[in-house]
């Protein structure tokens, strides 16, 4: 295997960094501000955080005053609940942003480092899937802000009467204070539904990274024997003797060293990706099915021509696909994980000394799978989505009768 490549491992979280960084939800990230620059940006993150601390308070004030209506109180709790969660995933980036500095410091250490070619085609299509999938999500939620910001005037234009969650009553619905309240409410729920989306993906992004490691991890042992040049490790004379001498040497054991160094990195990367969000995953798959249930009871009231009812749907495909990817890749590190001595088994063991092959059975023993978990006892998996998505449809189903 060839040395370390000039290739960045943190490539295929970059792009998320720096979008937290430009909406104000994390800190600049691999860069070297001045000190003017992070004082400016330092403010710039307060601003952003007492802008969605008081959107999230007036919303929380709308559902106490609409509490005897179920209709009014679900038109704002299917989004103020999303915003809550997103309100956690914030505090846990930068509550403990020391740990995530540690992550970010092992994803750029050399255990997580390419070390042939192989390894960054393997990190490079990573690098394209993550890029893809943000700026897809990105994309998702943008739309759905404008058509949530734009929904109103449309349906007035049309002739509806369906009136803006913002709004405290059709009567003032024309009104030049409505109109400024609703634009600073959907700025404010762009900015935090930007911002959530990019968390999710970054969250995401990092499970997707230990799935890249350890398929890394399965070809270091599935060419632990490999050497550059075959001919110098076997003996002509040995060969036509029928005799062919152990490979036995400090090169594969120091290769056998780090694979067993890295099994045990990718374990803490996870549990400590799963240790720092653990709050905020739980809260997520607790709410999920009732956003789930509040979006789709809202949806089935509207009108299908209705602009409002476009920009549910959206809304609604945003919050599936949010779901979808955390259990999809928490899935594809598990399924990663368990061939983690296949692996081993299938490299050319056979050519080694049996004292080696005992310590790669020992490995093999160890190379137990990985699961992602969420409160530590959920696991983030399909069958957990599934799962969600069955509770989502028991919800709505009481919610409709009431």
């Amino acid at each position: 295997m060839a040395g370390p490549t000039t290739y960045s491992t943190f490539s295929a979280v970059t792009p998320h960094f720096n979008a937290l960084a430009r909406v104000g939800y994390f800190k600049m990230v691999m860069k070297n501000p001045s000190p003017t620059q992070l004082m400016l940006h330092n403010c710039y993150r307060w601003l952003i955080w007492f802008s969605i601390l008081s959107y999230n308070i007036q919303q929380l004030i709308r559902v106490i005053q609409t509490r005897h209506s179920t209709d009014e109180m679900v038109d704002t709790l299917f989004i103020l609940l999303t915003t809550f969660n997103t309100l956690g995933k914030h505090v846990a980036f930068n509550a403990r942003v020391w740990r995530i500095d540690r992550i970010i410091k092992v994803i750029n250490g050399s255990i997580f480092a390419a070390k042939n070619p192989k390894h960054v085609d393997i990190m490079k299509l990573n690098e394209k899937a993550m890029a893809r999938l943000l700026y897809f999500f990105q994309g998702m939620v943008l739309t759905g802000c404008v058509m949530h910001a734009t929904y109103p005037m449309i349906n007035r234009a049309l002739g509806h009467d369906e009136i803006s969650s913002c709004f405290s009553s059709s009567e003032s619905s024309g009104s030049l204070s409505t109109q400024i309240a609703t634009w600073y409410l959907s700025i404010s729920l762009t900015i935090q539904a930007y911002g959530n989306s990019t968390m999710d993906c970054t969250i995401s992004g990092f499970y997707a990274m230990a799935k890249v490691q350890l398929q890394v991890l399965r070809y270091n042992l599935e060419h632990l024997v490999d050497s550059e040049d075959e001919q110098e490790d076997i003996d002509t004379n040995d060969v036509n003797k029928g005799k062919l001498r152990y490979k036995d040497n400090t090169v594969i054991q120091s290769r056998l060293v780090h694979c067993v160094k890295h099994q045990l990195q990718i374990k803490w990367f996870v549990k400590e990706v799963e240790s720092i969000f653990c709050e905020a995953m739980t809260v997520q798959f607790l709410i999920m099915a009732f956003v789930i249930c509040m979006t789709v009871y809202k949806i089935v009231g509207l009108t299908v021509s209705s602009a409002e009812f476009w920009m549910v749907f959206v809304y609604l495909n945003c919050m599936l696909a949010q779901l979808f990817i955390y259990c999809y890749f928490g899935t594809q590190v598990k399924y990663e994980s368990e061939f983690v001595a296949q692996s081993a088994y299938c490299g050319a063991w056979t050519r080694l000394s049996p004292a080696f092959r005992r310590q790669l059975g020992i490995l093999m023993q160890c190379a137990r799978p990985i699961v992602p978990c969420a409160a530590k006892i959920v696991p983030v998996s399909l069958e957990t989505y599934i799962a969600v998505l069955r509770a989502s449809y028991t919800l709505f189903t009481i919610l409709d009768k009431q």
